[in-house]
């Protein structure tokens, strides 16, 4: 394993000798509450009284964060910024240093933005297209759904909102039910279970970046997507303990069907990064086979 970096050894050697370090922020990612260049004072608290409200000091992907924690099951933490739309990966002992007790308070849900739909046309079907991760199969090319170009968030150069839904997703998962309820007549897309936000394992609590993701994250294991992927991040699970990604799949499909209708076999994508979505398509598979009928 590679050594730490020397700003991460000496906070460290400042927290054990004399049980305080201070640190100047750098980023965005904890608007309102700590503006880039404040400097703040982390104490060394132990990890085991950490709690969900706190604003704790962690490495992931060997940069030092500030960040709230929003759960905590057991030994592992799970930690947000109060201004990005998606969780970090979980965090245990080792990555914790610790806390900024300055700026604790009561966990609050992500707000939804619905103003972000105006951005798109009120025009279209109120079609909604489900986009499943996964590797590209044979079949993709005579799928009756698909067009050359289309993209999510893009169809015949038309362009979509999309929402993401994953346990990265901030937002509660009765913000699908809004989301849906607003877009009108607009076509939208979903992405399920793709991933987006910081490498699991600076100061900073800067704007997350790709990461790899894990089988056990709820996103079957797949490469993640830059958060600007989507307009909206919607939660289902967490990552606490991670739903599988089937039943991800039936979360949104009951919900686009009390919305919009019944979801046809034909708007689920078998595209680049998709799974299949027919039991006769899925060999090996059988956790995955019919679940979109």
């Amino acid at each position: 394993m590679s050594e730490e970096p020397s700003q991460i050894r000496l906070l460290r050697s400042a927290l054990a000798a004399v049980g305080r370090a201070r640190l100047k922020t750098t980023g965005r990612s904890m608007l309102p509450t700590i503006e880039p260049g404040t400097v703040i004072t982390v104490l060394a608290r132990p990890f085991d009284e950490v709690e969900p409200g706190d604003v704790a000091v962690v490495l992931l992907d060997r940069k030092v964060i500030v960040h709230r924690v929003v759960d905590r099951a057991g030994s592992r933490l799970l930690t947000r910024g109060d201004n990005l739309p998606l969780v970090d990966p979980v965090v245990g002992p080792g990555e914790y240093l610790g806390v900024v007790p300055a700026y604790r308070r009561a966990v609050t849900l992500a707000a939804l933005d619905l103003a972000r739909l105006a951005a798109y046309p009120d025009r279209g079907a109120g079609r909604t297209r489900i986009w499943l991760p996964g590797p590209a199969p044979a079949y993709a090319w005579w799928h009756p759904a698909m067009r050359r170009g289309d993209t999510p968030g893009l169809s015949r150069g038309d362009a979509r909102p999309v929402v993401s839904v994953s346990p990265y997703g901030a937002l509660p998962g009765t913000a699908l039910d809004e989301l849906l309820a607003a877009a009108g007549r607009r076509d939208v897309d979903i992405l399920i279970g793709r991933a987006a936000g910081l490498a699991p394992n600076g100061p900073t609590t800067g704007p997350s970046d790709d990461r790899a993701t894990r089988s056990s994250d709820g996103c079957g294991g797949r490469s993640p997507l830059r958060p600007g992927t989507a307009d909206f991040h919607v939660g289902h699970g967490t990552l606490l303990e991670p739903p599988r990604l089937a039943d991800t799949v039936e979360f949104v499909r009951a919900r686009v069907e009390a919305a919009r209708g019944a979801v046809p076999a034909r708007s689920v994508l078998p595209v680049r990064g998709v799974l299949p979505v027919r039991p006769d398509q899925a060999p090996g598979r059988p956790d995955l086979a019919g679940w979109l009928g």
